[in-house]
């Protein structure tokens, strides 16, 4: 079965089908169970998000094999959006195999991303160098991507139409070539790059002088340098305002300061979506494409707000407290997708929840540390031994201080990289005697889970129509890129005995709508009407 289809953004486009669930065959594949195949051209890059390749549902409309691009923002770290996730989704529950990754740092914080199918760790102070996880050796290995006598908070790289964007030390390069230099006056901070605009936080001054604008600078790849006469900017109620999180639901760009100015930018222009409420706490950390909306993972309220492009929706219990914590100063910092399911970290005490698609409900995975027991009479762990601390020796130290996040999550091969932080990161503190080796430990790892039934796999950038081919084994899943497989992950043959694939829709589902060019596509065994 071949079908053409027009750009994904005019139309969508769903077949339904029986498959016979047996050896169906294929010149690449002669055992493969299913095989989707499209033709698609990202040769139009302009750092939107990719979406949704495909998306197999059985006879009940449950979706039980999908393809698509995530695109996640989780406190300045962006996934690669080319990372293609491929999945199948067990009709069972699973329990994940967790392993411990060796340590990137001795600091109480770690970071993880992706890029090129690598896997990347950084932190923003006192150890700023980027390392990458090098299979060979089985360890972590510098890297130069981000200079670590210049990078801080809010810098970052990224792949647009194949080539290197990097931000850093206020400027950004492309290809090696510096195209936004620094301003005259204060200072750019806090990129992003979506729909052909950089877009930044620029900040200066101090006392009355003080001022924050959010802009978005027109550049696209090819052009020598970003047109700052161009720029459109607006400035929020608030003085130094900054930001820990971007995102984009269709053609808007979202963005939440540290004081709770919501910020959108569509159609060449900005609108204010929430102003500054004095008193009031509301940040965002993470924002993440996701069956067609945007969610934003919130403080103090510690769950993930929806955003549908006209209005942002608070949901109850989504998620949920872990029993026998405190409900108050929760912040779902972190989100990600994998395995066909949405995930996401709370602080303070390091919840990972997973949500299931079918039923809505949300699902208590782990608490990421195991010291200190949990309880309710304070909000953060270690809260009573640190007030007892400074009561004792006259310090200062924040009571929150080392409360535990989930800061960081990204997909990558087979697995889930979950890394955790204390708030900051901080060096250990020998005076504060609860900090022992093994509760210190536990700050600033990165766990590997891993769950049969997922596999990311980096597609390259081609400046012309490029072949995608989603394969499903007997014993593994395998994705090709013009014939040349570019990534494979082993399965058991189990999983798939009661999966029963009924109707195929292309370019919406899990991971929002597709945002490139969609020209062929075809799926094997062939119909049967």
């Amino acid at each position: 079965m071949n079908a053409r289809l027009l750009s994904a953004s005019t139309k969508l486009w769903t077949v339904t089908f029986m498959l016979a669930w047996t050896c169906a065959g294929s010149a690449q594949a002669p055992d493969a169970l299913f095989s989707a195949t499209a033709t698609v051209d990202f040769s139009g890059d302009i750092g939107q998000s990719f979406g949704t390749l495909f998306e197999v549902h059985d006879a009940n409309g449950r979706a039980i094999i999908g393809a698509g691009f995530p695109d996640i923002y989780n406190t300045c770290v962006r996934t690669d959006r080319y990372g293609l996730q491929f999945y199948v989704r067990p009709k069972q529950p699973i329990e994940p195999r967790w392993e411990l990754v060796p340590r990137s740092t001795d600091i109480a914080h770690t970071s993880v991303q992706d890029m090129d199918g690598h896997l990347y760790a950084y932190t923003y102070a006192h150890d700023k160098q980027l390392r990458r996880w090098d299979d060979l050796s089985g360890a972590w290995v510098d890297d130069d991507l981000l200079d670590p006598e210049r990078n801080a908070f809010g810098d970052g790289f990224m792949r647009v139409a194949g080539k290197l964007l990097v931000f850093e030390d206020g400027q950004a390069w492309y290809d090696g070539a510096l195209i936004l230099v620094r301003p005259q006056t204060g200072a750019y901070s806090n990129f992003y790059y979506a729909h052909g605009h950089l877009f930044f936080y620029h900040r200066g001054g101090t006392g009355d002088s003080a001022f924050t604008d959010i802009c978005a600078c027109p550049w696209r790849p090819g052009q020598p340098k970003a047109d700052v006469s161009a720029m459109r900017s607006v400035a929020p109620s608030m003085k130094s305002e900054t930001t820990f999180v971007w995102g984009q639901l269709n053609d808007q760009v979202l963005t939440v300061s540290n004081w709770g100015t919501v910020a959108v930018f569509s159609d060449g222009n900005w609108r204010i979506l929430r102003e500054h409420v004095p008193g009031t706490s509301y940040q965002v950390y993470s924002m993440v494409n996701y069956r067609g909306d945007l969610y934003l993972g919130h403080y103090p309220t510690g769950r993930l707000l929806k955003y549908d492009g006209q209005e942002i929706t608070e949901l109850p219990d989504f998620p949920p407290v872990m029993p026998g914590v405190s409900g108050s100063a929760r912040e779902a910092q972190t989100t990600m997708i994998y395995g066909g399911e949405l995930y996401a970290g709370v602080w303070p005490w390091a919840e990972l929840w997973r949500l299931d698609r079918d039923s809505g409900e949300w699902s208590l995975v782990r608490r990421m540390f195991t010291r200190p027991d949990i309880t309710d009479k304070v909000a953060h762990p270690w809260e009573q031994e640190i007030r007892a601390h400074n009561e004792a020796t006259g310090t200062k130290t924040v009571i929150n201080e080392w409360g535990q996040r989930i800061c960081s999550m990204t997909a990558w091969r087979d697995s889930l990289m979950v890394a955790t932080s204390a708030k900051g990161p901080s060096r250990r503190d020998p005076d504060l005697a609860f900090l022992t080796d093994d509760a210190y430990a536990e700050y600033g790892r990165v766990w590997r889970c891993t769950l049969p039934g997922h596999l990311s796999a980096r597609v390259s950038w081609k400046p012309r129509p490029t072949v995608l081919q989603c394969v499903l084994l007997r014993d593994r899943l395998r994705v090709l890129q013009d014939g040349e497989i570019i990534a494979e992950a082993l399965i058991d043959p189990a999983l798939l005995e009661q999966l029963r694939p009924a109707s195929i829709t292309w370019g919406t589902g899990l991971y929002g709508d597709f945002g490139a060019d969609l020209a062929e596509a075809a799926v094997n065994p062939p119909l049967h009407p």
